[in-house]
């Protein structure tokens, strides 16, 4: 129009009421996002592993699989982490599963798409078109994709409104105020204060519950339902707010891109649906504190594979650890069997029958790869019928030279052992 073409024919659109969106994430902007679609009278699919089925819901979604929601999906709407597990999510062949005709918003990151295979996908006609607000890099050093006629192409400026900076600005200075004139904490929740010897005192612990949260959630993917985590020793005499927010603080940010704080951790997981059950014990234990966190979900078949959680019909992972006198951290128990490993690096958990030659099969495989075996620590499981043990290796890994990494074939590799029945790579910050 503004070169005075009128073009009617051209640009004939499609309607989106009545049609299907598939959301990858039902995080707090999935949600939103949920919320509004369902007033255009779109029906709302979502994939998201670590998303509650009430919480869902009671939003109006229907929880999918990713390969049910790419045979379904209208649109899609990306809203996932990027993690090393969600890169070029949408790579040649989830993009070939999707369903003929299909267009993909990605306001997320740009990591998750395979930029030249959406790119393929759309000049051949498979993907009708695409809304991209992220690219990698940014800006793209290949500006094929973007500059398809099919595309809609924005350099990352979903937040760049002038009111939204004058928000952003506004809230900032008022939370600045509040807390110099009157020791206020604006838009923090359940953050208790603890004095300077306190807090001393608290340090190693908090790291420990950070690392036991982040363990957790790193061994397998499941929606979580509830996280219970119960003090033992001094720390059941004691206020334990702060370890609770830590370990909320691990879980969230091993399954987040980011933005997890100790602050807001309660308020996310509050808004995944995921409730927090602290308790103390006064029951005796090896260790003169002792934190333990159990993992609910509602899926039997996820996580470690315990048969202990098969058989109530729910999914439970369980861990503990503790602090010695040096300081160090130690994972002391998984899944309710003793096992006593570093809790730091890079950690893989196997469960496996207790038959003659795992252990050397799994070291000669390692090295083969060469990732340097740093720790073996082993457990039997006594209430196992099939004789179960675990093993929790500790390995080393050079990311910046990328020598002895533990990568997805590595642990396929593993898993192919015979006598192997599960194997997690857990990376904690040390």
């Amino acid at each position: 129009m503004k070169t005075a073409k009128w073009e009617k024919s051209k640009f004939a659109g499609a309607e989106i009421r009545s049609k299907t969106l598939g959301l990858v994430g039902l995080g707090r902007i999935g949600q939103e996002v949920a919320a509004r679609a369902h007033a255009f009278e779109m029906k709302v699919v979502a994939h998201d592993p670590f998303i509650s089925a009430e919480m869902a819901a009671s939003l109006g979604v229907e929880l999918v699989g990713l390969d049910e929601l790419c045979a379904r999906a209208d649109y899609i709407s990306l809203h996932a982490p990027a993690l090393p597990s969600t890169r070029h999510l949408f790579n040649a062949e989830r993009l070939a599963a999707c369903r003929k005709g299909v267009r993909i918003i990605n306001t997320a990151r740009g990591e998750l798409i395979d930029e030249g295979a959406l790119a393929d996908a759309i000049e051949r006609g498979h993907v009708a078109g695409a809304g991209l607000d992220v690219f990698a890099p940014e800006p793209p050093k290949d500006w094929r994709l973007a500059m398809l006629p099919q595309v809609v192409a924005t350099p990352h400026i979903a937040a760049s409104t002038k009111e939204a900076q004058e928000q952003v600005g506004s809230e900032t200075a008022a939370a600045v105020r509040d807390f110099l004139n009157e020791g206020i904490i604006r838009n923090a929740v359940n953050f208790p204060s603890v004095s300077a010897d306190a807090y001393k005192r608290l340090r190693p612990y908090l790291t420990l519950a950070r690392s036991l949260g982040s363990m957790v959630a790193q061994l397998g993917e499941a929606r979580i339902n509830a996280v219970g985590v119960r003090y033992y020793g001094e720390l059941a005499a004691e206020d334990n707010q702060l370890l609770g927010s830590a370990v909320l603080e691990g879980l969230l940010s091993a399954i987040l891109s980011g933005g997890v704080t100790p602050v807001n951790a309660r308020a996310i997981a509050t808004g995944r649906g995921i409730e927090l059950v602290e308790s103390r014990s006064t029951r005796s234990r090896n260790y003169t504190s002792l934190i333990s966190v159990k993992l609910h979900t509602n899926d039997p078949s996820t996580g470690s594979g315990s048969p202990r959680a098969a058989s109530r019909g729910e999914g439970e992972r369980w861990v503990e650890g503790t602090v010695f006198a040096n300081g160090s951290l130690r994972l002391v128990l998984v899944d309710g069997v003793p096992v006593e490993s570093p809790l730091e690096g890079t950690l893989l958990v196997i469960r496996n029958n207790d038959q003659p030659g795992v252990i050397g099969d799994v070291g000669t495989l390692l090295g083969r790869h060469k990732v340097n075996i740093a720790n073996f620590a082993l457990g039997r499981d006594p209430d196992c019928l099939m004789d179960c043990a675990i093993g929790v290796v500790k390995v080393d890994e050079h990311p910046e030279t990328s020598a002895g990494m533990v990568t997805e074939q590595v642990l396929a590799e593993i898993r192919a052992i015979p006598n192997i029945r599960s194997v997690w790579c857990v990376r904690l910050e040390t």
